[in-house]
């Protein structure tokens, strides 16, 4: 609801119109010499009409019942993903120690399954929840402690890590391919890696709780990888395109892209990659914003995921192509190859978190 509060005019104001009204009735007979004299240039102006004045009577329901969020802060050493042009991975480590923080008491959450007081989420691995790094709310994703090590939740947090900006390095290409093809029509998007990193404890973590007693850490290994918040809202829609070993098959105009999207990853990469399990968020602007992929590669080794060649071959038989495959020229390279073994691109999985103990 709405209300508009008009200016209450002063009782001035109502004089000084009654006198002008009164005054626009008669006819002036006075001499020249008792005319009246002009108005001087610092005399004050007229008074303007009195005007509207906006005023919402909304009260915000969120500054009442936002809840404060208690944060545990450790030092950290972080290493960042890059991709070359030619689509090889980098892992640089830093020795720099910077903080992170981690919001206390998220795991008292995780059976309510929804998120609350910082517990964000769960995936089929992976538990999500919310950090700050540089004065930066963020997402820390470590893998579950019922399914991993310490030595797995690391393999497996860099093996995501790497695989995002694989994701990203090809869907750059995909616009690239498109300018060159005159198509644009493309929808917006792009995968949530901007700031990801991989941290890693400097400190000892706090012993696991005995059996049977409730795990209040705020970390439960010392490895964690950071992701921007994905974006949320009533606004915001989240979408599946295509699962882990299920191609997208979409119909709409969104869906096609992507699906498009995928088939130029396989062509893009001498038939060596496919990106899987694509999702993501459908912000207001009509931008998708993927997260957690998968991928399927030629030497199966990008993560334990991986189900190598075959699934590469299961993607290119299945898949059907739609307009952006055709307007991109993807159509004529729809048959199944075999990798040439003289590839540059020998992708290698992660054996081992670099960092210096």
């Amino acid at each position: 609801m709405f209300l508009y509060v008009p200016d209450k005019p002063k009782d001035e104001d109502v004089h000084e119109v009654q006198r002008s009204r009164h005054a626009s009735k008669m006819k002036s007979t006075a001499p020249n010499s008792r005319r009246k004299r002009k108005r001087s240039l610092t005399a004050s102006p007229e008074h303007p009409p009195p005007a509207k004045r906006y005023q919402s009577l909304y009260r915000s329901r969120q500054s009442a019942t936002a809840p404060v969020l208690e944060y545990e802060t450790f030092e950290m050493k972080r290493a960042v993903c890059s991709v070359s042009k030619a689509g090889e991975l980098k892992m640089d480590y830093s020795e720099e120690r910077e903080d992170i923080m981690v919001v206390k008491g998220w795991q008292t959450h995780i059976k309510a399954g929804k998120p609350h007081q910082g517990y964000l989420g769960q995936g089929l691995t992976k538990f999500v929840f919310r950090g700050r790094h540089n004065n930066t709310d963020c997402a820390i994703l470590q893998c579950k402690w019922i399914r991993s090590s310490e030595t797995d939740n690391a393999t497996d947090l860099q093996a995501e890590l790497e695989t995002l900006h694989l994701a990203q390095y090809f869907l750059d290409s995909f616009y690239r391919r498109a300018e060159n093809n005159g198509v644009h029509t493309l929808p917006k998007m792009r995968w949530n890696i901007s700031g990801a990193f991989i941290g890693k404890l400097t400190g000892e973590l706090a012993d696991a709780p005995k059996n049977g007693e409730d795990d209040s850490r705020s970390l439960v290994f010392s490895v964690f990888m950071v992701l921007p918040l994905l974006p949320t809202g009533a606004l915001c829609k989240e979408i599946k395109f295509s699962g882990s070993e299920e191609v997208g098959v979409n119909h709409d105009s969104l869906g096609s892209a992507v699906d498009a999207y995928a088939h130029h990853v396989v062509v893009d990469s001498m038939h060596e990659i496919v990106i899987s399990d694509i999702q993501g968020i459908i912000t207001p602007d009509r931008t998708i914003v993927f997260f957690d992929p998968q991928s399927h590669t030629a030497q199966a080794d990008s993560g334990y995921w991986d189900q190598g060649q075959p699934a590469i071959n299961t993607f290119m038989e299945s898949h059907k192509c739609n307009k952006f495959c055709k307007a991109l020229g993807l159509e004529v390279q729809a048959s199944t190859t075999e990798p040439s073994p003289q590839s540059s691109n020998n992708h290698k999985g992660p054996l081992r978190i670099g960092f210096d103990s």
